[in-house]
């Protein structure tokens, strides 16, 4: 395992992202940190991008996003040279996740709403109010979009309506991380500070991920091992891979839905995860960015 400092400075890493060309680390204190791959030397540090926290962190090879909390509730776009394009407004509150294809970029925001953008013209294109109070996660693939939350259920739209289809329902807590693949969906569970008017954050509360198929949307399997909230989700062709306030990223077979591996950093919480076709990137509260490669699983 390899440790990366993203800002030389004792702040959070609040999120990550990686594409074909660089590995990107956002900070509690809104900067970005941003490393040539693959030799991920001399990072190159954009100071204040936000005056709040960035969230949310979303490369697309084309594009950056990152998205920002209350009080600059925005979405900013960059372009591969790293130039500050864009700024979508829309959102009201924190932009929790992003999720793009080709053509739209997803948003969801502690508004309760998902947002569709058009990549073209940057336009709004559809909305969805898709939780009650905070959409903490987002997907999508060919025809679905996902919704995740505060309701403790993955709501799941179509991509061309926008109606909603069908609610997963079997969390006993919020959905903080999705993730999705050709044939099942992902859905990792834990408990935002936050709870509604007047509601404390449970002593205990449900740490799983949950493996929905997409043929019938029922639960197929549940896979344990966290301790604490499952902050990201990965998928590739073999594998799950999870990050968690437990300290560990913990890495499940989708042959038999075994866990693999399990790496503990010792201390703190793992906030993001991420991946390539050769490492697995975690970013976490010491304000390092740690890889490993994936051969070793």
């Amino acid at each position: 395992m390899v440790l990366l400092n993203a800002t030389g400075n004792p702040v959070t890493v609040s999120a990550v992202a990686v594409d074909d060309t660089y590995l990107y680390a956002s900070d509690s204190e809104g900067s970005l940190t941003i490393w040539n791959k693959p030799d991920l030397d001399s990072p190159l540090v954009l100071p204040g991008q936000t005056s709040t926290q960035i969230e949310s962190l979303l490369s697309d090879g084309q594009y950056l996003y990152s998205g920002s909390i209350s009080g600059d509730t925005v979405i900013r776009v960059y372009n591969l040279d790293l130039d500050l394009i864009h700024i979508i407004k829309g959102h009201v509150g924190t932009i929790f996740d992003m999720s793009t294809d080709d053509q739209h970029l997803l948003s969801g925001s502690g508004d309760a709403t998902v947002k569709i953008w058009d990549k073209s013209d940057w336009s709004q294109i559809g909305s969805i109010v898709a939780q009650t109070h905070f959409v903490l996660s987002v997907a999508l693939d060919d025809d679905y979009i996902y919704a995740g939350g505060i309701d403790n259920c993955t709501n799941v739209y179509g991509r061309v309506s926008l109606k909603r289809v069908v609610s997963l329902h079997g969390h006993d807590a919020n959905i903080l991380s999705l993730a999705t693949d050709d044939r099942y969906t992902y859905s990792g569970s834990g408990e935002l500070w936050w709870g509604g008017p007047g509601s404390p954050r449970p002593s205990v509360f449900e740490s799983a991920i949950r493996v929905w198929d997409k043929k019938d949307w029922s639960c197929v399997e549940v896979l344990s091992g966290h301790r604490d909230n499952i902050n990201a989700l990965a998928v590739d062709k073999r594998f799950v891979y999870s990050a968690s306030d437990d300290s560990t990223v913990r890495i499940y077979s989708k042959q038999d839905w075994l866990e693999v591996a399990s790496i503990d950093i010792g201390f703190g919480r793992v906030i993001d995860l991420t991946h390539d076709d050769k490492f697995l990137y975690f970013g976490c509260s010491d304000g390092n960015v740690r890889y490993i490669a994936k051969e070793l699983f």
